[in-house]
């Protein structure tokens, strides 16, 4: 095929539209043109099917409106070609063949083809209905291709097996085959019993120490048998066995390859100065944890900086690894930090009420930690531990009695830590953009990684579902229409010979203005709890309107013990309380337990408001 003035031009080229190419895409874009090659016709981001966006895919990303394919628009500078797979890379001449014949020419060439999934030599793993699962075209066709009460049996026992087998959970009967122990790799054997105990609770049948012997069926899968002679129904069948780095290109090339392509420091090559390899297909001269997004992006920030000449990037703090589980629990592991003070280590393991943590601390630090804990808890130890702050003796007795962690306020906190996006520059997103998500995330490259924060950016645009707005503002509505119509009610006209004497004394209390002022002020009270969202601004409402009450008391205490004055007293009451939590949710906002109880002091207040005006105006 005759060759193109384009393709002579000699540009910076990079292998692979992942996560790390199209971050050194993007960076080099700034300063001229750049040629992406992937082999996926789905790229980029075709190859980004990790733990967390198992579950994020289906659900979070459609809530936050952003699309599935994540078509994110590219810099005119960036030329992506699409299903072009380079078969040979001349490093001589410094040019690179891909699979349609055309040969294209690079001043520096950037090899970031990921990894590739495990598929071990068994028996049958040919048949229809087995596949890996390691790009999201994959997972594509396995959810779409699942009917109710399909046999799913999933090989494998890390975290995206696990992930997928609590995906699958509510859409096919799930059995994972563990060859030796659930989660080996990552987290401790009473941690796993953990997980293992929640996965079953949801109706997924682990069976540990198990080893496939070989696949049954003719043309597609109907089921698998063990080594033991065990035989299991299976409709689809999930080889999850992990990834290894691909390397076949690099080998072909002649460059230096161990477990992945070497590189030293600045991500280059020890074979050619002007060959870089970044993300899973490398191998750095520093531990790596595969699978870490933040750990690849700095790949990518060092082999940019490199060709720039510009200071290194700090490294990320530490690597860790998340896994989404069921009812918003999150499985977080943390590995050591690459530099510790010298020191005694200490470890501990907490556990209460469903979480469990195991940390290992250094004077009031934590160095390394592996937890089952809700998505709030898990994101604040996390923090934590980037951050290398200590836990003051509040804190540190908190997650030893309850593994719970106190909210901790920060000036600029990290929204989406795999593209270092801060919640001032989300902020500046929402100003400029509107209250859109799907803008939000574009402007910012958040959400684009690991998914988890999407939760935290449509929160922070503040969107709601529609039928939810509607609801709290039909409330407020059919509030002040009631009011209103109390207050056109002529004041009936009763003789005090027929009342009772202590009603009478009710009467004279309630026929004062101040008597009607107050009931105002309690209406608006509630008015402003359904009315505005749970912040500090609503809070602080309670507060300031909560405390009337205390203006009054006086007026109330001349009724002495009669029954009214019993009435209104309690009211002065739900007030006052009503004004306390209010000022304790400014400090401990993400108190549950406060919460629910300023809810249930709000609702009986709003009940014995509508009473109190009843009265006011019957009487």
């Amino acid at each position: 095929m005759p060759l193109s003035d384009s393709s002579l031009v000699a540009m910076p080229i990079i292998i692979g539209a992942g996560p790390a190419g199209m971050r050194i895409a993007r960076q080099l874009a700034r300063y001229g043109n750049v040629l992406v090659l992937d082999g996926d016709t789905e790229s980029p981001w075709a190859t980004e099917a990790r733990p967390q966006l198992l579950t994020q895919f289906q659900n979070a990303r459609a809530q936050a409106g952003v699309h599935a394919s994540l078509a994110v628009p590219l810099a005119p500078r960036i030329r992506l070609l699409s299903g072009r797979k380079v078969v040979h890379v001349d490093r001589r001449r410094c040019r690179v063949l891909d699979d349609s014949g055309q040969v294209h020419k690079y001043s520096q060439l950037f090899m970031a083809p990921g990894a590739l999934p495990i598929r071990p030599e068994l028996p049958g793993s040919w048949l229809g209905g087995v596949q890996t699962l390691y790009t999201r075209r994959q997972l594509d066709n396995l959810l779409n291709s699942l009917v109710p009460n399909t046999e799913l049996l999933i090989v494998g026992g890390g975290l995206i097996a696990v992930e997928l087998a609590t995906l699958m959970a509510k859409r096919a009967v799930v059995t994972l085959i563990v060859r030796s122990r659930l989660l080996r790799r990552y987290v401790d054997p009473k941690l796993g019993k953990r997980v293992a105990g929640r996965l079953e609770k949801l109706g997924i049948r682990i069976l540990e120490e198990a080893i496939p012997k070989r696949l049954l069926g003719r043309h597609d899968v109907t089921g698998a048998e063990l080594a033991d002679g065990r035989q299991l129904a299976a409709g689809r069948v999930v080889l999850a066995c992990g990834s290894l780095p691909d390397t076949a290109l690099a080998r072909d090339a002649g460059l230096r390859v161990d477990q992945g392509v070497l590189v030293d420091a600045r991500m280059r090559s020890l074979s050619d100065a002007r060959v870089f390899a970044v993300g899973d297909c490398a191998q750095p001269p520093w531990p790596v944890m595969r699978g870490n997004i933040a750990q690849v992006l700095h790949m990518a920030d060092l082999a940019v900086a490199a060709i720039r000449n510009e200071p290194l990037p700090s490294p990320p703090e530490g690597q860790y690894r998340e896994c989404r589980l069921d009812d918003g629990f999150r499985l977080v592991v943390a590995a050591s930090h690459q530099s510790i003070e010298s020191g005694a280590l200490h470890s501990h393991h907490y556990r209460y009420a469903g979480r469990v943590v195991s940390v290992t601390r250094q004077h009031r630090s934590i160095v390394a930690f592996q937890a089952l804990l809700p998505y709030v808890q898990a994101r604040r130890l996390t923090e934590l531990w980037q951050g290398r702050l200590e836990l003051s003796r509040w804190e540190w007795g908190s997650l030893q009695r309850f593994v719970w962690l106190p909210p901790r306020r920060q000036p600029d906190p990290l929204v989406c830590h795999c593209a270092s996006v801060r919640l001032s520059a989300i902020h500046a997103a929402i100003a400029e953009y509107g209250s859109n998500p799907a803008m939000v995330c574009q402007a910012t490259r958040a959400g684009y990684y690991c998914g988890s924060c999407l939760d935290d950016i449509t929160t922070l645009c503040g969107n709601s579902s529609w039928w939810n707005r509607a609801a709290r503002w039909s409330t407020v509505a059919v509030i002040l229409l009631v009011v209103a119509l109390l207050g056109l009610l002529p004041a009936w006209s009763v003789p005090d010979s027929v009342l009772a004497t202590d009603f009478t004394a009710y009467r004279l209390m309630t026929d004062s203005s101040t008597r009607e002022i107050s009931g105002y002020l309690l209406t608006v009270v509630v008015l402003m709890t359904l009315a505005i969202r749970g912040d500090r601004r609503r809070y602080w409402w309670h507060v300031c309107l909560g405390s009337t009450a205390l203006l009054l008391l006086p007026l109330h205490s001349l009724g002495g013990l009669a029954s009214g004055s019993g009435f209104s007293a309690g009211l002065i009451g739900l007030m006052l309380l009503a004004a306390l939590s209010g000022a304790l949710l400014i400090v401990r906002r993400r108190l549950m337990w406060l919460r629910s109880g300023h809810l249930a002091v709000t609702l009986v207040l709003l009940t014995a408001t509508l009473m109190h005006v009843v009265f006011i105006y019957q009487y």
